[in-house]
């Protein structure tokens, strides 16, 4: 199996602003002297996340097949020989959800939905139904949102994702040690890709703290960046079945726990 590499921009988002955010990206991309086969970027990337009103967002929330963001995308998907894998605002049927959408240069090839909810979330958007798994070079991986790393009974359905992609707007660190459990206990690459910035309400300031990671399937982390906009690429092998899990078939294990605890 080809090795699969990884660039995590961690962007700082500038509220309202789209084109601000979009050329931000392109010119991190332009000036990289390396650029992984896919390219990740945070949580609603393009917007910000916190506003005063559900009405801001969704004026802003975007229907994919016409969207001037996936546009972007896909002409940087084409420039520079990367796959986006990026958080965008949707909207859809009069519908709105926090999305990622996952780009190349022929344009949009997935999107994931996000199903965890947070106050903010449940303010905003409808919640998502389905999980997003998509093979890459060899590689299994999955899609999952910010929250939705909290939640073990959510993550064990990606039990055979090689690697999570893990857009976020975190603003502490509690999510990374969140994320570091996944990773060990799951057995699984989780790449998580915090943004910085601020987003400002009339109610309170919500600051990004950066810090993104990367863990690797013993749960050791890779990666660290700082607390400022920057990017940095990784490579991920295939490891399908973690060092702690050798000698036993995790799935029966489960199902044998599942079995005595039922």
């Amino acid at each position: 199996m080809k090795s699969v590499s990884f660039t995590i921009i961690q962007l700082k988002v500038e509220q309202k602003n789209r084109q601000k955010n979009i050329l931000a990206v392109e010119n991190i991309l332009a000036e990289s002297a390396e650029i992984g086969d896919i390219t990740l970027l945070p949580e609603m990337f393009s917007t910000g996340y916190i506003f005063d009103s559900a009405e801001e967002i969704h004026n802003l929330s975007e229907d994919f097949s016409h969207s001037e963001t996936i546009n972007s995308l896909t002409r940087m998907a084409k420039t520079y020989k990367t796959t986006l894998v990026a958080g965008i605002a949707e909207k859809e049927n009069n519908q709105y959800y926090n999305s990622v959408a996952v780009v190349d240069e022929n344009g949009l090839r997935y999107k994931y939905r996000k199903i965890s909810q947070n106050r903010i979330d449940k303010q905003y958007f409808s919640r998502g139904e389905n999980l997003l798994t998509f093979e890459f070079k060899g590689l299994k991986i999955g899609v999952a949102i910010c929250f939705d790393i909290w939640f073990p009974e959510l993550m064990r359905k990606y039990d055979e994702a090689d690697v999570i992609l893990h857009p976020a707007n975190f603003g502490g660190q509690h999510s990374f040690a969140i994320a570091q459990a996944r990773a060990l206990e799951n057995g699984q690459h989780i790449l998580t890709c915090n943004r910085v910035g601020e987003d400002i309400t009339n109610e309170f300031t919500a600051s990004y703290c950066g810090g993104s990671r990367v863990y690797n399937p013993k749960g050791e982390e890779v990666v660290r960046l700082g607390d400022t906009q920057s990017s940095q690429t990784v490579v991920v092998e295939d490891l399908s079945l973690a060092p702690q899990y050798n000698g036993i078939s995790l799935q029966e294990e489960m199902e044998e726990i599942r079995r005595i605890l039922a």
